[in-house]
């Protein structure tokens, strides 16, 4: 449910599981030190997993598109959506 702004709230840190816990301090350490996306995506443990797995994907080299391309759509999308996250 979103917020009155209509923003999707973020999970409570102190409130995360062990195994969520781990996946964002590795978020911190491989990606990014802004828990924003990952947080609001912990509310959905399957989703956050899916896109997980893409982000390991496109930035751990497995795929075709240099990691700093991607980066840059990436950007670009979230600016065209203004998205806050």
């Amino acid at each position: 449910m979103a917020n009155e702004r209509g923003r999707l709230p973020k999970a409570r840190r102190e409130e995360l599981n062990e195994h969520l816990q781990r996946m964002l301090d590795r978020w911190f350490k491989n990606a990014y030190e802004d828990d924003n996306l990952f947080l609001t995506m912990a509310r959905r443990p399957g989703l956050l997993d899916a896109t997980w797995g893409f982000i390991r994907y496109m930035y751990g080299g497995g795929s075709s598109v240099e990691p700093e391309l991607f980066e840059l759509v990436r950007v670009k999308l979230a600016w065209n959506n203004r998205c806050v996250h």
